[in-house]
């Protein structure tokens, strides 16, 4: 079936986003998104809040976290108890042998703590070629670099606004459950880019 995925949502659990659950299920309906990923930031708070709403039951909720390191903002997807560590190298390497797909969020983005050019050294899975909140020179950076490297590139709208949700999304021909959207994500997706659905 169609995956239509935003992979780098944050809810109300993270301290910089407003995005209640309510409007979150209004923003994936109006942007016909059916699976999402929650990415708050050093915490699997709103994960598990949308994870045991009856609201959410048609959607599929996949887990993440946007963890702070010492090199730059890591995204881990896929696991229920994810590690968080400040170590980049250490929350990489246990984050994998959990099973764990490994994104470098905004990895170009001047004005975030972010990975660079380290992705190269650290082992990521995937970079984020298209990021909501960032203007087009560092996601065509990070497009550029991604394909130097040889890794797939996702994108993500990073919302923390009602309005951000579904600005961009991957499109994946696979499964509706966890490891088919996670093994289409780790060999490419389709990426679109759309405008705001609201005004912010």
């Amino acid at each position: 079936m169609r995956m239509v995925i935003d992979p780098h949502i944050h809810t109300n659990s993270s301290p910089d986003s407003s995005i209640t659950p309510n409007q979150l299920l209004d923003g994936m309906l109006a942007s016909g998104i059916n699976a999402i990923a929650v990415t708050d930031h050093d915490t699997m708070e709103g994960y598990r809040r949308l994870k045991h709403n009856y609201a959410f039951r048609g959607v599929l909720i996949i887990p993440g976290i946007e963890v702070t390191t010492d090199l730059g903002d890591i995204i881990v997807l896929g696991l229920e108890e994810p590690p968080i560590s400040k170590d980049a190298d250490l929350l990489i390497d246990l984050a994998h042998r959990s099973g764990g797909l490994i994104v470098a969020p905004h990895p170009f983005d001047g004005s975030r703590v972010s990975l660079g050019e380290r992705c190269g050294m650290l082992g990521v899975d995937l970079i984020e070629t298209a990021n909501g909140k960032c203007r087009g020179d560092s996601n065509r950076q990070a497009k550029g670099f991604s394909s130097v490297l040889g890794l797939p590139g996702i994108g993500g709208s990073d919302a923390h606004e009602r309005g951000h949700i579904g600005t961009v999304v991957n499109v994946l021909e696979c499964e509706r459950n966890l490891e088919s959207v996670l093994e289409g994500l780790r060999k490419g997706a389709k990426i679109v880019v759309r405008q705001r659905t609201t005004r912010c």
